[in-house]
């Protein structure tokens, strides 16, 4: 990797290229490029709204049409703000800014060992990656197979499409068009299955960014670590306290270890600058999301062909939110591994001028970097589970009303 072209050519960045491409954010592409690929992924993402709140509006729905709806709502809202939000925070992404970032931090790299770190963290932030559109396929496929094989079943189509609600249950979202159900039913149909895919390719390639961002953070911290703990550590009991500067190798490592702190603790910044909102609406929504999709699961117990998809879509916003304070842990955890290399190497073989490199570096890692939800809860594992008891207690309420 000697050049800026070649780092995002390489098979840890490709799988996060192809996504960010699709959805018009990949920062290499000229603005008409990205604006096509964004306005199209947008419209297919957020145009299922509209049919899905008529639906909600219309007079002859139950409750029980009602806890279907809104899950399906709540998912087109968040992945749709996403992709907003993103393109509002196209600055921050773009090549002068954090992939610039990326870029200059991969450049920096003078030893074997350093490469291999960021090298192991990159491929880890690619494998969750994969793993996450993993996990947000299989309610995709739910969605989707459901009525196609219900409707496959059926001998006689009209019967099927004979007025728009029943139609509407055979299609992977509740939605109301109106008469125009009856004389385009397949349209209709691949308009809500390209919504499926338009909300499967936006969350990946935005939440991709956002593991990528958060493991190349942790493995700089992991690099700073390394060179920290190294320091003096050739060095005989028998050193110089006074040794004069341009010979003094430790504190040069010292002085670069710095400079490199500060760097990713402006990185870890922008990353908390650019999710922070997107982090507020994905919260709040998924929980609500989740209690109504838990309360169709339960309505749905004697009935196995109903609760594949709500079962599906439920552990899919578990492990979306999970992930989301998971990585946010990550960085909350590795932001005090300079602090704790500083500790244990070998300090006291230094010189003062050094020490006062490594006090400068400890004091930095007081406020560990962090990521909130619109700067009012602080994503880690703790917070996960202050989030899951609300949203067993919305569960609660709302089961009342069933």
């Amino acid at each position: 990797m000697k050049t800026q072209r070649s780092i995002w050519q390489t098979h840890y960045y490709a799988g996060l290229r192809m996504y960010m491409t699709l959805v018009g954010i990949w920062p290499y592409h000229t603005i008409g490029t990205k604006c096509l690929h964004f306005v199209t992924m947008f419209t297919f993402c957020f145009s299922i709204l509209i049919p899905q709140v008529l639906y909600l509006l219309n007079g002859l729905i139950d409750l029980d049409d009602v806890f279907e709806c809104v899950p399906s709502m709540a998912i087109t809202i968040v992945f749709s703000s996403k992709l907003v939000i993103m393109m509002i925070n196209n600055k921050k992404v773009d090549k002068r800014a954090c992939f610039k970032t990326i870029e200059e931090d991969w450049l920096s790299l003078n030893t074997d060992i350093d490469k291999a770190i960021l090298q192991q963290y990159t491929k880890y932030g690619q494998y969750l990656t994969k793993f996450y559109a993993i996990i947000m396929l299989v309610p995709a496929l739910f969605h989707i197979l459901r009525p196609f094989i219900t409707t496959l079943l059926k001998n006689d189509i009209e019967n099927i499409t004979k007025s728009s609600i029943p139609g509407a249950s055979k299609l992977p979202y509740r939605v109301e068009y109106g008469e125009k159900l009856n004389q385009h039913f397949y349209l209709i149909m691949l308009h809500c299955c390209l919504a499926v895919f338009a909300h499967l390719i936006a969350t990946v390639a935005v939440d991709g960014f956002y593991y990528t961002m958060i493991q190349h953070a942790c493995g700089m911290f992991s690099i700073i670590g390394n060179m920290l703990e190294n320091i003096g550590k050739n060095d005989d009991d028998n050193f110089h306290l006074e040794i004069k500067t341009i010979k003094d190798d430790n504190y040069h490592m010292a002085l670069n270890c710095l400079r490199r702190h500060l760097r990713v603790l402006e990185f870890a910044k922008l990353i908390e600058s650019i999710f922070t909102n997107m982090f507020l609406i994905s919260v709040n929504i998924n929980m609500l999301g989740g209690s109504l999709c838990g309360i169709r699961v339960i309505m749905n117990l004697n009935n196995a062909s109903n609760i594949a998809a709500p079962l599906s879509v439920y552990f899919a916003q578990l492990a979306h939110l999970f992930l989301q304070f998971w990585q946010g842990q990550f960085l909350l955890s590795f932001s005090d591994v300079p602090y704790e290399s500083i500790c244990r190497g070998r300090w006291y073989c230094t010189s003062r001028k050094c020490r006062k490199i490594f006090l400068l570096i400890m004091s930095r890692t007081m406020l560990p970097c962090k990521i909130t939800a619109g700067k009012i809860m602080i994503l880690s594992i703790e917070s996960f589970s202050a989030v899951l008891k609300t949203s067993m207690s919305y569960f609660t309420v709302l089961r009342s009303f069933q």
